[in-house]
């Protein structure tokens, strides 16, 4: 009985290959008697009958291989079951859209009063195998496959729009159960799950993701790198074991970075978010969980508005990606990008043309640790959609910062161990939107800062004095 079992399995695995011949058959079928109703392409009825006939038989194999195949388990029930039933019902109008299309043998017999709707029916056959080929995608890639990557026009007309969780209060969250987890349930357990555990690995408990799969640990508490998920999630893009895989909706860097906090903190599976040390870098993307807004959260927790702006050079983003430059919209949609020059510490103030190219799109500018002198902040005043600029471990003096004066949309800014002092801080007061600044081992003054408060009083100004550890994604070269 094992031995019968193994073979029935294996047969089912035969279906990914089997399934394809018959919807390229079928569907040249319908090609064929679609263009036959033309006068001009008559000629190509008779070829009609035979590739209906081919394409029916392998239909009927499919569906066996298939049924085979989901004796096996661990697919999701509501969607196998469907995608089962729309298959096995294309297969047997198949069958019939043969039988009404090959030379009658009789004048009249028991398909003649039908016959003149075959077309319909073929109709109909070719609406049913897309059904189960859409649910057959779901089975293999997840829920949203065919939606997740549907362009955004397209989902303002069909009303659908991704699943987005936020945070009433991110400082009271879990980060295990109400941060981690959904961005696991979101882009990992369609195959790593309750109903299906690839590589015997389960994400959908704590239990099960600190139990781990065949490949090891999943998570090793206060040890990034030696994790095997955040090894997987950062991978090159194409390689094999990268996960997601290659077709499913990639996760976000921000969401990496989230998954490596909680893992650098030790993987607890009940603190609150406010019980765990904040890297600076993180604490703009918990804001964001708590606006709901994928492209980030102003300084105040309110929600960045992007408006409509055209697109920009890409040949100019080519060249900042050959320098091995990060480029990435801010938002889905949105033409406002991203700028990262953490895998080009080499970027200097010769550089700074590129970033011209990008002014009218740059929002977010990220060029700690790099070379840049105040040379760089020059023409600063053209990014007309600045509004997070990171400066730290850089010579920047306050002869850079007055460059900031035409910044109006500027929330954020990171002015860490740089040469900044006091008559620097004297531009920021005449920054609108400015809300939270970054000032740790850098040239200003208690005296400095108070004044700056008194003129600034929303504004936000962290002066450091203490040391949190470094993750391993702030490293991640993309």
């Amino acid at each position: 009985m094992e031995n019968n079992g193994d073979l029935l399995l294996f047969l089912g695995k035969w279906h990914p290959l089997l399934v394809h011949l018959p919807i390229g058959m079928l569907f040249m079928a319908f090609v064929l008697a679609l263009l036959s109703r033309k006068k001009a392409y008559t000629s190509l009825a008779p070829a009609i009958a035979p590739t209906l006939l081919f394409g029916a038989a392998s239909a009927v194999l499919a569906s066996i291989s298939g049924y085979l195949l989901s004796l096996s388990g661990g697919y999701n029930v509501r969607t196998l079951s469907l995608h089962q039933w729309m298959g096995i019902s294309a297969a047997l109008v198949s069958v019939l859209c043969w039988l009404l299309y090959r030379p009658a043998v009789r004048t009249k017999d028991i398909l003649s009063p039908i016959r003149k709707l075959r077309f319909a029916v073929l109709s109909l056959m070719v609406a049913l195998l897309c059904i189960a080929g859409h649910f057959g995608g779901t089975l293999t890639h997840g829920d949203g496959y065919l939606t997740e990557a549907m362009p955004t026009p397209m989902r303002k007309l069909f009303g659908w729009q991704p699943d987005v969780f936020t945070l009433e209060n991110v400082q009271e969250a879990a980060v295990y159960a109400d941060i981690v987890q959904p961005i696991l349930q979101q882009r990992c357990q369609s195959c790593h799950g309750p109903k299906k555990q690839e590589g015997e690995l389960a994400l959908h408990t704590f239990n099960a993701l600190m139990e781990g799969g065949e490949s090891g640990q999943a998570i090793v508490a206060g040890d990034t790198v030696g994790s095997e998920l955040f090894r997987r999630l950062t991978l090159p893009a194409g390689d094999e074991d990268r996960m997601p895989p290659k077709g499913r909706t990639p996760i976000t860097d921000d969401q990496i970075r989230l998954i490596a906090w909680w893992i650098a903190a030790g993987a607890p599976a009940d603190k609150l978010v406010k019980e765990l040390a904040r890297p600076e870098e993180i604490q703009p993307i918990l804001l964001a969980l708590e606006s709901g807004n994928a492209g980030g959260a102003a300084g105040d927790g309110s929600v960045v508005a992007y408006e409509d702006i055209p697109p920009a050079k890409q040949e100019v983003i080519n060249k900042l990606l050959a320098k091995g430059i990060k480029v990435v919209p801010v938002a889905e949609g949105k033409n406002q990008l991203m700028v990262n020059a953490i895998n080009y510490p080499a970027f200097n103030d010769d550089d700074r043309e590129l970033l011209l190219g990008l002014a009218a799109n740059i929002a977010e500018l990220k060029l700690g640790g790099t070379q840049i002198t105040d040379a760089t902040l020059e023409h600063l005043e053209q990014f007309a959609e600045l509004r997070q600029l990171n400066l730290e471990n850089t010579t920047i003096t306050d002869e850079g910062i007055a460059h900031l004066k035409g910044c109006d949309k500027l929330w954020y800014l990171n002015l860490v161990n740089t040469q900044v002092t006091d008559e620097g801080l004297k531009t920021l007061s005449d920054l609108p939107e400015l809300r939270r600044v970054y000032l740790y081992q850098t040239k200003v003054t208690t005296e400095g800062i108070a004044s700056l408060v008194q003129t600034a009083q929303e504004l936000e100004i962290d002066t450091g004095n203490y040391r949190l550890p470094a993750l391993p994604s702030d490293t991640i070269v993309y």
